[in-house]
């Protein structure tokens, strides 16, 4: 299969080592980034979110190399899905779909071990870089490796990973990408959906730290083989609130570098290098 290159965003180029680019860089970077599509999938679906706003969708790429029940109809493939927030017209779909389907949120009020009409599984804890049973907010909290081990995946490829998770400094996928990455699962996950939720302001060292850690964890999955198809800006909430239809993301980016705001991201990747079914000590 052959894997279409990546072209830098212009911000990228010429700016040496990380801690060199200035915030308005870093943002800029990120910004471009996630706005120039690296793949074009010819065959896609935009599934579930709330009617009103389709707040909640993600898209699935089902071309026939990254979408096994394309192939085979029978193949019963796998996703895992953190962040739920009540919502599970997603993983319905994919459920629907011929999927087994486990949702992962600490923060519900809903008993561990629920099994929806559709066949999704709930699991009430969360994803992190640690396993514990109990954080600061008293969540059983997950790493993705001790999770496809406790829930018996060890051997099975993950057809579709999913993240939309919200905490204090931001989200959890940056904890999930940096997981994948130190431990080689990038290679047994097909498709890889996610809200990326920045936090302003960016001239605050420890956003600006995230902010350049999300942009490298990124690069480094395309150098890996992933492959960024669909980006959509998520100014729903903002929307709702001002009541103003209108409002679009670029309207956030100025106040970012100084200011309290948030830009969100739900961005979705298809691997074109997969070495194999995850395998976990």
């Amino acid at each position: 299969m052959n894997i279409p290159s990546v072209v830098a965003p212009e911000e990228s180029k010429g700016l040496g080592n990380p801690g060199e680019a200035t915030p308005q860089q870093e943002l800029d970077r990120l910004w471009n980034y996630v706005y120039k599509m690296q793949y074009k999938c010819t065959k896609s679906e935009y599934l579930g979110g709330r009617p009103v706003d389709r707040d909640g969708a993600y898209d699935l790429c089902i071309e026939p190399q990254f979408w096994e029940r394309a192939k085979d109809p029978n193949y019963k493939c796998l996703m895992y899905s953190f962040g739920v927030g009540n919502d599970f017209t997603f993983d319905d779909e994919l459920a629907n779909r011929g999927c087994e389907v486990h949702s992962f949120d600490p923060s519900m009020d809903l008993a561990d071990g629920t099994v929806r009409d559709s066949g999704v599984t709930f699991h009430k804890l969360g994803i992190s870089n640690k396993d514990l049973d109990k954080d600061a907010n008293g969540w059983k909290m997950r790493t993705f490796k001790t999770l496809l081990k406790e829930l018996g995946h060890n051997g099975r490829y993950m057809d579709y990973l999913k993240i939309d998770t919200d905490a204090p400094q931001g989200g959890f996928e940056d904890m999930l990408m940096q997981e994948l990455l130190d431990t080689g699962l990038h290679s047994c996950v097909r498709q890889y959906a996610q809200e990326i939720h920045l936090i302003g302001p960016i001239s605050n060292p420890d956003k600006l730290n995230r902010c350049r850690a999300i942009y490298r964890q990124m690069t480094e999955l395309n150098n890996h083989g992933w492959r960024l198809y669909n980006t959509t800006d998520n100014v729903r909430a903002t929307r709702y609130i001002q009541k103003n239809p209108d409002f679009q993301q670029i309207q956030n980016k100025p106040g970012m570098l100084n200011s309290g705001g948030a830009l969100l991201w739900e961005t979705a990747f298809v691997n074109f290098n997969m070495q194999g079914p995850c395998k976990v000590e």
